[in-house]
Protein backbone atom coordinates (compact mmCIF):
# COMPACT_ATOMS: atom_id res chain seq x y z
CA UNK A 1 0.00 0.00 0.00
CA UNK A 2 1.83 3.49 -0.89
CA UNK A 3 1.51 6.11 0.87
CA UNK A 4 -0.92 8.06 -0.36
CA UNK A 5 -3.49 4.66 -0.17
CA UNK A 6 -3.02 4.81 3.47
CA UNK A 7 -3.35 8.22 4.38
CA UNK A 8 -6.59 7.72 2.28
CA UNK A 9 -7.86 5.14 3.97
CA UNK A 10 -6.49 6.51 7.40
CA UNK A 11 -8.67 9.47 7.26
CA UNK A 12 -11.78 7.41 5.55
CA UNK A 13 -11.57 4.77 8.82
CA UNK A 14 -11.75 8.64 10.77
CA UNK A 15 -14.72 9.52 8.99
CA UNK A 16 -16.72 6.23 9.58
CA UNK A 17 -15.96 6.11 13.24
CA UNK A 18 -17.54 10.09 13.19
CA UNK A 19 -20.37 8.75 11.46
CA UNK A 20 -20.74 5.82 13.95
CA UNK A 21 -20.48 8.20 16.88
CA UNK A 22 -23.31 10.82 15.81
CA UNK A 23 -25.35 7.83 15.17
CA UNK A 24 -25.11 6.26 18.49
CA UNK A 25 -25.49 10.21 19.72
CA UNK A 26 -28.80 10.43 18.06
CA UNK A 27 -30.66 6.86 19.38
CA UNK A 28 -28.65 6.93 22.94
CA UNK A 29 -30.99 10.19 23.81
CA UNK A 30 -34.26 8.26 23.24
CA UNK A 31 -33.37 5.28 25.29
CA UNK A 32 -32.37 7.55 27.81
CA UNK A 33 -35.69 8.96 27.93
CA UNK A 34 -37.83 5.73 27.40
CA UNK A 35 -39.13 5.64 31.23
CA UNK A 36 -40.72 9.36 30.60
CA UNK A 37 -42.25 8.23 27.18
CA UNK A 38 -43.49 4.93 28.65
CA UNK A 39 -44.88 7.45 30.93
CA UNK A 40 -46.28 9.48 28.50
CA UNK A 41 -47.94 6.78 26.79
CA UNK A 42 -49.71 5.16 30.07
CA UNK A 43 -48.78 1.34 28.84
CA UNK A 44 -47.97 -1.67 31.70
CA UNK A 45 -44.19 -2.53 31.08
CA UNK A 46 -45.52 -5.64 28.45
CA UNK A 47 -47.47 -3.82 26.62
CA UNK A 48 -44.54 -1.12 26.14
CA UNK A 49 -42.26 -4.25 25.21
CA UNK A 50 -44.30 -5.75 22.81
CA UNK A 51 -45.34 -2.39 20.78
CA UNK A 52 -40.67 -1.97 21.18
CA UNK A 53 -40.60 -4.90 19.49
CA UNK A 54 -42.23 -4.26 16.47
CA UNK A 55 -39.45 -2.20 15.45
CA UNK A 56 -37.62 -5.78 14.72
CA UNK A 57 -40.06 -6.05 12.35
CA UNK A 58 -38.96 -3.08 10.45
CA UNK A 59 -35.21 -3.48 10.94
CA UNK A 60 -35.52 -6.86 9.09
CA UNK A 61 -37.47 -5.24 6.04
CA UNK A 62 -34.80 -2.39 6.32
CA UNK A 63 -32.06 -4.66 6.23
CA UNK A 64 -33.70 -6.86 3.30
CA UNK A 65 -33.95 -3.39 1.17
CA UNK A 66 -31.07 -1.78 2.58
CA UNK A 67 -28.37 -5.07 0.88
CA UNK A 68 -30.10 -4.09 -2.63
CA UNK A 69 -30.52 -0.42 -2.38
CA UNK A 70 -26.34 -0.65 -1.51
CA UNK A 71 -25.98 -2.46 -4.04
CA UNK A 72 -27.32 -0.15 -6.72
CA UNK A 73 -26.00 3.20 -5.16
CA UNK A 74 -23.22 2.44 -2.85
CA UNK A 75 -23.12 2.73 0.83
CA UNK A 76 -21.95 5.72 1.48
CA UNK A 77 -25.24 7.05 -0.42
CA UNK A 78 -27.29 4.74 1.21
CA UNK A 79 -26.39 6.28 4.67
CA UNK A 80 -26.65 10.08 3.40
CA UNK A 81 -29.94 9.21 2.59
CA UNK A 82 -31.86 7.00 4.99
CA UNK A 83 -30.25 8.91 8.04
CA UNK A 84 -32.92 11.71 7.39
CA UNK A 85 -35.48 8.87 8.47
CA UNK A 86 -33.87 7.91 11.41
CA UNK A 87 -33.57 11.50 12.84
CA UNK A 88 -37.36 11.82 11.75
CA UNK A 89 -38.00 8.05 13.91
CA UNK A 90 -36.32 9.77 16.82
CA UNK A 91 -37.78 12.88 17.20
CA UNK A 92 -41.50 11.18 16.85
CA UNK A 93 -40.68 9.27 19.51
CA UNK A 94 -40.74 12.54 21.75
CA UNK A 95 -44.02 13.24 20.73
CA UNK A 96 -46.16 9.90 21.54
CA UNK A 97 -48.69 10.68 23.66
CA UNK A 98 -51.18 6.80 23.10
CA UNK A 99 -49.65 3.85 22.78
CA UNK A 100 -50.93 2.79 19.49
CA UNK A 101 -48.34 5.23 18.28
CA UNK A 102 -45.64 3.44 19.64
CA UNK A 103 -45.52 0.24 17.16
CA UNK A 104 -45.73 2.56 14.54
CA UNK A 105 -42.88 4.86 15.14
CA UNK A 106 -41.19 1.73 16.27
CA UNK A 107 -41.78 0.63 12.85
CA UNK A 108 -40.30 3.11 11.06
CA UNK A 109 -37.67 3.49 13.60
CA UNK A 110 -36.24 0.20 12.73
CA UNK A 111 -36.49 0.34 9.45
CA UNK A 112 -34.66 2.93 8.93
CA UNK A 113 -32.11 2.53 11.43
CA UNK A 114 -31.27 -0.59 10.06
CA UNK A 115 -31.10 0.17 6.80
CA UNK A 116 -28.17 2.70 8.01
CA UNK A 117 -26.42 0.07 9.75
CA UNK A 118 -25.90 -1.82 6.53
CA UNK A 119 -24.49 0.97 5.11
CA UNK A 120 -21.91 1.64 7.56
CA UNK A 121 -21.25 -1.68 8.39
CA UNK A 122 -20.49 -2.67 5.08
CA UNK A 123 -18.22 0.38 4.92
CA UNK A 124 -16.37 -0.78 8.35
CA UNK A 125 -15.84 -4.21 6.37
CA UNK A 126 -14.33 -3.00 3.40
CA UNK A 127 -11.72 -0.53 5.48
CA UNK A 128 -11.25 -3.60 7.97
CA UNK A 129 -10.34 -5.21 4.65
CA UNK A 130 -7.69 -2.85 2.75
CA UNK A 131 -6.30 -2.30 6.26
CA UNK A 132 -5.63 -5.76 6.83
CA UNK A 133 -6.52 -4.67 10.91
CA UNK A 134 -9.38 -5.64 13.18
CA UNK A 135 -11.05 -2.19 13.24
CA UNK A 136 -14.45 -2.94 13.46
CA UNK A 137 -14.71 -3.18 17.22
CA UNK A 138 -13.35 0.86 17.24
CA UNK A 139 -15.57 1.65 14.50
CA UNK A 140 -18.53 0.52 17.29
CA UNK A 141 -16.32 1.66 20.00
CA UNK A 142 -17.43 5.38 18.75
CA UNK A 143 -20.80 4.75 18.45
CA UNK A 144 -21.01 3.91 22.11
CA UNK A 145 -18.71 7.22 22.80
CA UNK A 146 -21.77 8.99 20.86
CA UNK A 147 -24.18 6.87 22.76
CA UNK A 148 -22.88 7.66 25.88
CA UNK A 149 -22.43 11.53 25.05
CA UNK A 150 -26.32 11.60 24.43
CA UNK A 151 -27.18 9.55 27.69
CA UNK A 152 -24.79 12.07 30.11
CA UNK A 153 -26.35 15.28 28.00
CA UNK A 154 -29.71 13.41 28.56
CA UNK A 155 -29.78 12.65 32.17
CA UNK A 156 -28.17 16.09 32.74
CA UNK A 157 -31.11 17.72 31.01
CA UNK A 158 -33.80 15.61 31.45
CA UNK A 159 -35.36 17.82 34.45
CA UNK A 160 -35.09 20.84 32.94
CA UNK A 161 -36.28 20.10 29.00
CA UNK A 162 -38.78 17.91 28.15
CA UNK A 163 -38.77 14.82 25.92
CA UNK A 164 -39.89 16.50 22.81
CA UNK A 165 -38.05 19.23 22.51
CA UNK A 166 -34.75 17.35 24.00
CA UNK A 167 -35.32 15.07 21.46
CA UNK A 168 -35.76 17.69 18.17
CA UNK A 169 -32.44 19.67 19.28
CA UNK A 170 -30.19 16.22 19.68
CA UNK A 171 -31.49 14.06 16.83
CA UNK A 172 -31.05 17.52 14.21
CA UNK A 173 -27.43 18.05 15.61
CA UNK A 174 -26.24 14.61 15.56
CA UNK A 175 -28.25 14.79 11.47
CA UNK A 176 -26.39 17.43 10.37
CA UNK A 177 -22.85 15.94 11.65
CA UNK A 178 -23.57 12.70 9.99
CA UNK A 179 -24.26 14.42 6.52
CA UNK A 180 -20.94 16.47 7.28
CA UNK A 181 -18.64 13.70 8.12
CA UNK A 182 -19.87 11.05 5.86
CA UNK A 183 -18.55 12.60 2.89
CA UNK A 184 -15.10 11.23 3.68
CA UNK A 185 -16.44 7.76 3.41
CA UNK A 186 -15.75 4.97 0.58
CA UNK A 187 -17.12 6.13 -2.67
CA UNK A 188 -18.95 4.12 -4.65
CA UNK A 189 -16.45 2.62 -6.91
CA UNK A 190 -15.12 1.21 -3.54
CA UNK A 191 -18.74 -1.13 -3.15
CA UNK A 192 -17.91 -2.23 -6.88
CA UNK A 193 -14.34 -3.10 -6.35
CA UNK A 194 -16.22 -5.90 -3.28
CA UNK A 195 -18.84 -6.75 -5.61
CA UNK A 196 -16.11 -7.74 -8.30
CA UNK A 197 -13.21 -9.32 -5.81
CA UNK A 198 -16.65 -11.19 -4.11
CA UNK A 199 -18.08 -12.77 -7.62
CA UNK A 200 -18.23 -16.10 -6.99
CA UNK A 201 -21.66 -16.07 -5.75
CA UNK A 202 -23.37 -13.42 -7.56
CA UNK A 203 -25.94 -11.40 -6.33
CA UNK A 204 -29.12 -13.09 -8.69
CA UNK A 205 -27.74 -16.85 -7.16
CA UNK A 206 -28.07 -18.64 -4.31
CA UNK A 207 -25.88 -18.97 -1.40
CA UNK A 208 -24.87 -22.62 -1.08
CA UNK A 209 -25.93 -24.45 1.62
CA UNK A 210 -22.84 -25.43 3.61
CA UNK A 211 -22.33 -21.12 3.66
CA UNK A 212 -25.69 -20.54 4.31
CA UNK A 213 -25.46 -22.92 7.19
CA UNK A 214 -22.64 -20.80 8.22
CA UNK A 215 -24.29 -17.76 8.28
CA UNK A 216 -27.39 -19.24 10.48
CA UNK A 217 -24.41 -19.75 13.07
CA UNK A 218 -23.16 -16.50 13.25
CA UNK A 219 -26.69 -14.80 12.72
CA UNK A 220 -27.62 -17.03 16.13
CA UNK A 221 -24.73 -15.77 17.99
CA UNK A 222 -24.89 -11.67 16.98
CA UNK A 223 -29.20 -12.09 17.57
CA UNK A 224 -28.50 -13.30 21.41
CA UNK A 225 -25.17 -10.53 21.55
CA UNK A 226 -27.86 -8.25 20.35
CA UNK A 227 -30.48 -9.35 22.48
CA UNK A 228 -28.20 -8.55 25.53
CA UNK A 229 -27.29 -5.16 25.06
CA UNK A 230 -30.61 -3.64 22.96
CA UNK A 231 -32.07 -4.97 26.45
CA UNK A 232 -29.86 -1.86 28.37
CA UNK A 233 -31.31 0.55 26.30
CA UNK A 234 -35.27 -0.61 26.09
CA UNK A 235 -35.43 -1.40 30.51
CA UNK A 236 -32.37 0.40 32.26
CA UNK A 237 -33.66 3.16 32.97
CA UNK A 238 -37.48 1.73 33.48
CA UNK A 239 -35.86 -0.70 35.96
CA UNK A 240 -33.49 2.23 37.68
CA UNK A 241 -36.71 4.19 38.18
CA UNK A 242 -39.41 1.63 38.68
CA UNK A 243 -37.92 -1.06 40.89
CA UNK A 244 -35.06 0.56 42.33
CA UNK A 245 -36.85 3.58 42.95
CA UNK A 246 -34.39 6.66 41.46
CA UNK A 247 -35.49 9.86 40.07
CA UNK A 248 -35.63 10.98 36.57
CA UNK A 249 -32.10 11.88 35.24
CA UNK A 250 -30.64 9.35 37.75
CA UNK A 251 -32.13 6.42 36.29
CA UNK A 252 -29.54 6.82 33.38
CA UNK A 253 -26.56 6.08 35.37
CA UNK A 254 -27.34 2.07 34.37
CA UNK A 255 -26.79 3.05 30.79
CA UNK A 256 -24.19 5.18 30.83
CA UNK A 257 -22.48 2.67 33.00
CA UNK A 258 -22.83 -0.21 30.53
CA UNK A 259 -22.14 2.24 27.34
CA UNK A 260 -18.47 3.56 29.18
CA UNK A 261 -17.48 -0.04 30.07
CA UNK A 262 -18.61 -1.08 26.18
CA UNK A 263 -16.12 1.80 25.01
CA UNK A 264 -13.73 0.81 27.20
CA UNK A 265 -14.06 -2.87 25.72
CA UNK A 266 -14.49 -1.96 22.10
CA UNK A 267 -11.48 -0.07 21.82
CA UNK A 268 -9.30 -3.02 23.21
CA UNK A 269 -11.28 -5.36 21.63
CA UNK A 270 -9.31 -5.05 17.96
CA UNK A 271 -5.94 -5.62 19.84
CA UNK A 272 -7.40 -8.81 21.63
CA UNK A 273 -8.57 -10.14 18.48
CA UNK A 274 -5.33 -9.50 16.56
CA UNK A 275 -3.82 -11.32 18.94
CA UNK A 276 -5.94 -14.32 20.15
CA UNK A 277 -8.52 -13.90 17.40
CA UNK A 278 -12.25 -13.67 17.38
CA UNK A 279 -13.32 -17.31 18.97
CA UNK A 280 -11.33 -16.91 22.18
CA UNK A 281 -12.10 -13.62 22.56
CA UNK A 282 -15.76 -14.02 22.16
CA UNK A 283 -16.24 -17.10 23.99
CA UNK A 284 -14.53 -15.48 27.24
CA UNK A 285 -16.39 -12.22 27.13
CA UNK A 286 -19.70 -13.91 26.65
CA UNK A 287 -19.49 -16.32 29.50
CA UNK A 288 -17.91 -13.57 32.10
CA UNK A 289 -20.13 -10.47 31.16
CA UNK A 290 -23.46 -12.88 31.02
CA UNK A 291 -22.78 -14.14 34.19
CA UNK A 292 -21.24 -11.28 35.86
CA UNK A 293 -24.19 -9.36 34.99
CA UNK A 294 -26.57 -11.94 36.24
CA UNK A 295 -24.99 -12.17 39.65
CA UNK A 296 -25.60 -8.22 40.01
CA UNK A 297 -28.88 -7.91 39.33
CA UNK A 298 -29.67 -10.82 41.60
CA UNK A 299 -27.68 -9.06 44.48
CA UNK A 300 -29.30 -5.40 43.56
CA UNK A 301 -33.07 -6.68 43.75
CA UNK A 302 -32.03 -8.42 46.91
CA UNK A 303 -30.45 -5.36 48.48
CA UNK A 304 -32.53 -2.77 47.75
CA UNK A 305 -34.87 -2.93 50.91
CA UNK A 306 -31.87 -2.68 53.11
CA UNK A 307 -30.06 0.38 50.75
CA UNK A 308 -30.86 2.17 47.70
CA UNK A 309 -27.44 3.46 47.33
CA UNK A 310 -25.80 0.07 47.33
CA UNK A 311 -28.46 -1.78 45.36
CA UNK A 312 -27.88 1.60 42.50
CA UNK A 313 -24.18 1.17 42.84
CA UNK A 314 -24.68 -2.64 42.14
CA UNK A 315 -26.91 -2.57 39.28
CA UNK A 316 -24.47 -0.27 37.30
CA UNK A 317 -21.43 -2.21 38.53
CA UNK A 318 -23.54 -5.10 36.93
CA UNK A 319 -24.35 -3.00 33.77
CA UNK A 320 -20.69 -1.83 33.01
CA UNK A 321 -19.87 -6.11 33.60
CA UNK A 322 -22.36 -6.55 30.60
CA UNK A 323 -21.06 -3.13 28.75
CA UNK A 324 -17.71 -5.50 28.91
CA UNK A 325 -18.96 -8.72 27.64
CA UNK A 326 -21.26 -6.96 24.96
CA UNK A 327 -18.04 -5.18 23.51
CA UNK A 328 -16.61 -7.75 21.03
CA UNK A 329 -19.61 -9.27 20.02
CA UNK A 330 -21.57 -7.91 17.35
CA UNK A 331 -18.64 -6.35 15.70
CA UNK A 332 -16.75 -9.93 15.68
CA UNK A 333 -20.09 -11.74 13.90
CA UNK A 334 -20.09 -8.63 11.49
CA UNK A 335 -16.79 -9.03 11.06
CA UNK A 336 -16.66 -13.08 10.40
CA UNK A 337 -20.01 -12.44 8.07
CA UNK A 338 -18.21 -9.67 5.77
CA UNK A 339 -15.23 -11.81 5.47
CA UNK A 340 -17.50 -15.07 3.77
CA UNK A 341 -14.78 -15.82 0.67
CA UNK A 342 -17.44 -15.35 -2.48
CA UNK A 343 -19.89 -13.43 -0.85
CA UNK A 344 -20.09 -9.34 -1.52
CA UNK A 345 -19.97 -7.66 2.00
CA UNK A 346 -23.16 -5.86 1.50
CA UNK A 347 -25.45 -8.91 0.55
CA UNK A 348 -23.59 -11.29 3.81
CA UNK A 349 -24.36 -8.53 6.44
CA UNK A 350 -27.97 -7.99 4.90
CA UNK A 351 -28.58 -12.01 5.16
CA UNK A 352 -27.22 -12.08 8.69
CA UNK A 353 -29.29 -8.69 9.82
CA UNK A 354 -32.59 -9.93 8.21
CA UNK A 355 -32.01 -13.92 10.47
CA UNK A 356 -31.01 -12.12 13.44
CA UNK A 357 -33.74 -9.51 13.58
CA UNK A 358 -36.32 -12.28 13.00
CA UNK A 359 -34.98 -14.41 16.28
CA UNK A 360 -34.13 -10.82 17.90
CA UNK A 361 -37.60 -9.97 17.91
CA UNK A 362 -39.09 -13.61 19.46
CA UNK A 363 -36.52 -12.67 22.35
CA UNK A 364 -37.32 -8.82 22.67
CA UNK A 365 -41.17 -9.96 22.63
CA UNK A 366 -39.85 -13.09 25.38
CA UNK A 367 -38.65 -10.24 27.92
CA UNK A 368 -42.15 -8.39 27.61
CA UNK A 369 -44.53 -10.76 28.15
CA UNK A 370 -41.90 -12.62 31.15
CA UNK A 371 -41.60 -8.69 32.49
CA UNK A 372 -45.34 -8.69 33.17
CA UNK A 373 -45.68 -12.66 34.03
CA UNK A 374 -42.64 -12.79 36.63
CA UNK A 375 -41.52 -9.00 37.17
CA UNK A 376 -39.03 -7.29 35.05
CA UNK A 377 -35.93 -8.10 37.05
CA UNK A 378 -36.38 -11.93 36.72
CA UNK A 379 -37.55 -11.35 32.94
CA UNK A 380 -33.93 -9.26 32.50
CA UNK A 381 -32.26 -12.60 33.43
CA UNK A 382 -32.93 -13.09 30.16
CA UNK A 383 -30.38 -11.16 28.28
CA UNK A 384 -27.37 -12.62 30.78
CA UNK A 385 -28.37 -16.54 28.99
CA UNK A 386 -28.33 -15.02 25.84
CA UNK A 387 -24.86 -13.55 26.27
CA UNK A 388 -23.47 -16.64 27.51
CA UNK A 389 -25.13 -18.71 25.06
CA UNK A 390 -23.80 -16.15 22.26
CA UNK A 391 -20.19 -16.62 23.53
CA UNK A 392 -20.21 -20.59 23.92
CA UNK A 393 -21.02 -20.32 20.18
CA UNK A 394 -18.28 -19.03 19.46
CA UNK A 395 -16.46 -22.64 18.04
CA UNK A 396 -18.45 -22.11 14.74
CA UNK A 397 -16.90 -18.88 13.67
CA UNK A 398 -13.66 -20.23 12.33
CA UNK A 399 -13.97 -19.03 9.14
CA UNK A 400 -10.47 -20.49 7.87
CA UNK A 401 -12.48 -23.91 7.29
CA UNK A 402 -15.20 -22.61 5.15
CA UNK A 403 -14.68 -22.89 1.48
CA UNK A 404 -16.39 -21.18 -1.76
Amino acid sequence: MTDSQLIRINRTRWALRATFFFMGMMVSATAARLAEIKLNVNASNTAFGTSLMVGNLGGMLGTIVGGRVAHKVGTRRLVQFVIFGVAAAQIANGFMNALWQVPIVSLLAGFTYAFANVGANSQGSMIEAKSGKSLMPSFHGSWSVGALAGSLLAGAIAKVLRPDLHLVINSLFALIGVLVVSKGLLPFASDKEDIKANQEIKHDQPIPPHIKKFLYLISLGSMLALMAEISVGDWSAILLKENLHVGIGVNTLGFSSFLLAQITGRFWAGTLIDKFGIPTVVRTCGVMGGTGYAIGLIISQLTVSHSKAFAVSIMCLSYAVLGLGVAPMPPSYITISGSIPGLPTSRALARMGVLSSLGFFLGRGLISVFAGWIGLPMALLMPAVALIASGLLAKSLNIEKLKI
